[in-house]
């Protein structure tokens, strides 16, 4: 249904809307998608708003299924009985073949600023007057003005607190079994890296180049970042990655993640030229004694807090000029661009003291640079089990010879 007064695209015909509807399966069952719903409502009861209004990409699949390229803000209304997904009527196809929402509104494509207005002025009519209404205000998903004109209605707009975010934290096992798809892509990447690296004249773009097609070539979506390609001294700097240069000396730092259904399971691995150096010998350390001590700790019920320390006592002080984020994992799972950190701000830090959690699912980054020298990342995706963690990606976290 179009919201204002346009008539109906004259290509929108009944007929037209069952071949699209049938078009792609969705990934999960309409029972996951509701308890999804449910446990949205939950939060939304004790956060006493009445309705939620998602911007986010990634959210908004997560509770009924769309996605599409296009990135005009089409956000999904949740109220606690009824859902709205609002659209351009250019992507009503992909809103029929991809989503279960029941109730798609449309506006004009070529009149997006228009169409704001006119989801503000629905949503406000949905709800009761005063009716509270969530909305995450510092995702940049979100545009102010419509914020602003949601503010100028009926309805007080309350920061949502990654309302929709904190219920992704603990994935199902149908998402798990996503991740692990996504991990066996991932690991061709690998693969596909080191025989490029092998090759003579090999570069950092010729190595990006064979991840890139390893990582497509049997899925059904793309990484939402990377690859990342740093060799020699490109390794020790932070996000440097590839330059079309040849590879070595010393380290070359990989770091990617294969998608399935957009679910991601990121990995961080290292390449070495020749016997590695006293340097890239001690970065090593860092990095394995890191990662083992998270996956060592890491259980349902113990503190991110207690990880995090754990691991920052294995480690120890750090050499003079090593560059570590202090971060020693982060959740994965569902992402969109610009990046597979698509989500609550929930890490394993020192700062952190919430409990881990059955089902969530982290990278653990364990890259240590020397600055500017050489760098070595060596890590993996796991899920948080009763008993401990179950790494989910593939193969040794060790330097890989060339």
């Amino acid at each position: 249904m179009g919201l204002g007064v346009d008539p109906a695209p004259a290509w929108l015909t009944t007929d037209a809307m069952d071949g699209v509807e049938s078009a792609e399966v969705l990934p999960f069952s309409e029972d996951e998608y509701a308890d999804r719903l449910a446990r949205v409502r939950g939060r939304m009861a004790d956060a006493d708003v009445n309705a939620v209004l998602v911007f986010r990409p990634s959210n908004v699949e997560y509770l009924c299924g769309y996605h599409s390229a296009e990135t005009l803000p089409q956000p999904l209304l949740v109220t606690d009985s009824d859902t709205f997904l609002y659209v351009p009527d250019f992507e009503i196809g992909r809103a029929l073949a991809s989503s279960c929402a029941p109730n798609v509104r449309y506006f004009r494509y070529a009149s997006a600023q228009a169409g704001l207005e006119l989801i503000a002025k629905h949503a406000a009519e949905e709800l009761p007057r005063r009716a509270r209404i969530a909305v995450e205000l510092g995702h940049t998903a979100t545009p102010p003005h419509l914020v602003d004109l949601l503010r100028g209605r009926t309805v007080e707009v309350v920061d949502g607190d990654y309302l929709v975010e904190r219920t992704r934290l603990v994935l199902s096992r149908a998402e798990i079994r996503c991740v692990e798809r996504a991990a066996i892509g991932t690991q061709q990447g690998v693969d596909a890296a080191v025989r490029a690296a092998r090759q003579p004249g090999a570069t950092d773009s010729s190595v990006a180049a064979a991840i890139s097609a390893a990582l497509l070539a049997d899925a059904n979506s793309v990484s939402a970042w990377g690859p990342t390609i740093a060799t020699g001294r490109r390794a020790g700097i932070p996000h440097a990655t590839w330059h079309n240069v040849p590879l070595g000396p010393g380290s070359t730092f990989l770091e990617f993640s294969g998608a399935h259904h957009r679910y991601h399971a990121p990995v961080m691995r290292t390449l070495c030229h020749g016997r590695p150096s006293v340097l890239l010998q001690r970065l090593t350390e860092l990095a394995t004694a890191a990662l083992a001590t998270v996956l060592d700790t890491a259980k349902a019920g113990v503190s991110c807090a207690d990880v995090a320390r754990a691991a920052t006592s294995a480690i120890g002080p750090l050499p003079d000029g090593v560059v570590f984020h202090q971060l020693f994992g982060y959740p994965v799972g569902l992402a969109h661009r610009p990046h597979w950190m698509d989500g609550a701000p929930f890490a394993i830090t020192v700062d952190n003291p919430a409990p881990l959690e059955e089902g969530m699912v982290f990278h653990v980054p364990a890259s240590f640079r020397a600055f500017g020298q050489a760098g070595v990342g060596l890590s993996q995706t796991f899920v948080v089990e009763a008993a401990g963690t179950r790494t989910l990606t593939h193969g040794p976290a060790e330097l890989i010879p060339l």
